[in-house]
């Protein structure tokens, strides 16, 4: 099993419906065109090159003798429109957010979601953020919100609660005191990273 950073280049090998997914990458104005007038594959690949330029990765990536088994999605709260829909937000000033994860179903269950979030905060402990957060929902069935029960299973804890869409929020800082596996995953990482030349405006808009 191999983790690595997961980048723009990376969306063709994801599930088709991970792909096209844009609940967490499109504002609301977005959703409200008509779907035969967006090409959501096409606005997924967009935000994944922005972000991709900005921190050098979009998320995580895992596999298993080179075939990907699951992915994490991963950014900066000001590439994450959708957050603004939810009652709950805004997330903290020194925190990246956990839009997505998916393991693929015959493998569910063996740790492989907690390796992605662990990866996760291993990258970004490097830089000047100090802790994941994530936009949960306590409704079953699919969902392209991450469930509360598996974020307080990889090590969330609920900071706003909410009936439906609670905020959860991952402290790095101690959390790598008593989760050994984040060290490791900082260091299996950190050389796989390419850092950006400049930074992206403060702000992201879609393209016309």
């Amino acid at each position: 099993r191999r983790l690595r950073p997961m980048t723009a280049a990376d969306l063709p090998s994801l599930p088709a419906s991970c792909a096209r997914c844009t609940f967490w990458e499109a504002s609301l104005s977005d959703l409200a065109t008509p779907a035969d007038h967006v090409d959501r594959q096409e606005m997924k690949a967009e935000w994944a090159e922005v972000v991709t330029r900005h921190w050098g990765y979009c998320g995580v990536m895992a596999f298993a003798d080179d075939q990907p088994i699951g992915h994490l999605t991963l950014a900066p709260a000001m590439y994450v429109p959708r957050l603004g829909a939810f009652a709950t937000t805004p997330v903290g000033p020194d925190a990246a957010v956990v839009m997505s994860a998916h393991v693929a179903p015959e493998l569910r269950g063996k740790g492989i979601g907690k390796q992605l979030v662990q990866s996760a905060a291993g990258l970004v402990a490097r830089r000047d953020i100090r802790a994941l957060e994530a936009v949960g929902t306590y409704q079953d069935g699919p969902s392209c919100m991450l469930p509360i029960g598996w974020l307080e299973a990889v090590g969330f804890e609920v900071v706003r609660p909410h009936p439906i869409t609670p905020r959860l929020r991952m402290d790095l800082q101690n959390a790598v005191r008593w989760r050994p596996g984040l060290g490791a995953a900082w260091h299996r990482l950190t050389d796989l990273v390419r850092q950006p030349q400049s930074p992206e405006p403060a702000t992201y808009t879609h393209r016309e």
